[in-house]
């Protein structure tokens, strides 16, 4: 499990913040994700199926929409190993 905690008493984070801290998160082998500014949080899971699901929000930026962005990044490297 990966966690990590934005400073509440600062503005909110950016959406390449929120990605950035993923992103370690996933680069150190977690399935189970959580990024929280205050009250409001954002998590992220690797499912069986290898699948990334997001839920909650960070004022306007969605887990769901940030785990679509995950799972097509992903495809796509994968798609770029057979293509070579």
């Amino acid at each position: 499990m990966y966690e990590f905690y934005f400073d509440a008493r600062k503005r909110k984070p950016s959406n390449a913040q929120v990605l950035k801290q993923i992103n370690q998160g996933i680069n150190e082998g977690n399935n189970y994700i959580e990024i929280t500014w205050g009250e409001n949080t954002i998590t992220i899971e690797r499912m069986h199926s290898k699948m990334w699901y997001g839920s909650g929000w960070i004022r306007n930026i969605s887990g769901a929409d940030l785990a679509v962005k995950i799972n097509s990044v992903q495809h796509n490297k994968t798609l770029n190993l057979w293509n070579t």
